[in-house]
């Protein structure tokens, strides 16, 4: 009412100039100017948030074109190195030996059976007691394994088989644990070519060779079934011969033997393989071997005394 009052007694005002979108011929001659400035302002201001919405819109489009260009200059993460003993030689020949395995084994068939034999090759002694066996294609070989490994390993061989490559776990263990040797197995006495994985902290071992097989574990234990306990006796130990007198032999082939040198009390516990008997000797009793009472502890074996037993490695 005041900015109208305050028009009206002044010199004649020109009415404001429409706006866009806004005739002149549309307002009405009898509306009320205060009205008509009214919508004139509110179109102003919806003009000006438009005006101001614009703005922000390019101002984020800049900033979205800024972080992309950010991210696409900014390079990708590199995978981990793979350990820079997965570069030696010798973890080169265990991943050929793997990959050579996995094309040549059949998985499909397996045997196990014990050996009772203690294996030389390569400065290494390998005990071989209950194993798992699997043939190779090449003719006559077979991959031999502790049993307590058949899993692991034959997964191992599986996995290469299918993927091409020798997992980078498994590698590693073997690499930190176990040395891959050549050498030689005598057989029936035939030296055959073998290879063998020696664990270093103990005598497990993983072989490769034309032996054992059980047929022939069973000859070279008829040939020693002519031993009598209580027979005089040699045991090999280290190239060097000690005597003693033959006391038990258990199911898995592995002779007791009570030597000249050892302390009373003390047995000699050794493959049978390595057992001979002593030429002009005479037998001290015949005594027919029983697996089932030589499998029992010696605490409770009926006829044998209280005693301690130790392998080889510790006899002598």
């Amino acid at each position: 009412q005041v900015r109208l009052a305050q028009r009206t007694a002044g010199p004649p005002t020109a009415p404001p100039r429409p706006m866009d979108g806004i005739e002149a011929s549309e307002v009405p001659e009898e509306a009320s100017l205060l009205e008509y400035e009214e919508l004139c302002n509110e179109v102003l201001e919806l003009q000006a948030e438009l005006r101001a919405g614009k703005i922000e819109v390019q101002q984020l489009r800049l900033r979205l074109s800024a972080s992309t260009s950010s991210a696409e200059a900014t390079p990708a993460p590199r995978p981990a190195a793979l350990p820079a003993v997965l570069e030696e030689p010798r973890a080169q020949e265990l991943q050929r030996l793997f990959k050579w395995l996995a094309g040549t084994v059949d998985l499909s068939e397996s045997e196990i059976f014990d050996v009772g034999f203690e294996v030389p090759i390569g400065g290494r002694r390998v005990h071989l007691h209950r194993v798992v066996q699997w043939p190779l294609s090449l003719a006559g070989l077979h991959l031999t394994a502790p049993l307590e490994h058949r899993e692991p390993l034959g997964n191992l061989l599986a996995s290469t088989r299918s993927t091409g490559k020798v997992d980078t776990a498994a590698l590693l263990h073997f690499l930190a644990g176990w040395d891959l040797i050549a050498g030689e197995v005598a057989a029936s006495g035939v030296a055959e070519p073998s290879v063998l994985l020696s664990h270093r902290d103990s005598t497990q071992g993983i072989l490769v060779a034309a032996w054992p097989t059980r047929e022939a574990l069973q000859v070279s234990r008829a040939c020693s079934s002519s031993l009598r306990l209580g027979e005089r006796v040699e045991v090999e130990y280290d190239g060097q011969m000690y005597p003693g007198v033959l006391h038990a032999v258990d199911a898995q082939g592995m002779a007791s033997i009570r030597c000249d040198v050892d302390p009373p009390g003390v047995m000699t516990v050794t493959p049978l393989s390595r057992v001979h008997r002593i030429v002009g000797c005479q037998d001290v009793a015949e005594i027919s071997v029983s697996a089932a009472v030589n499998d029992l502890p010696d605490e409770v074996r009926p006829g044998t005394p209280r005693m301690h037993r130790r392998t080889r490695s510790s006899a002598l």
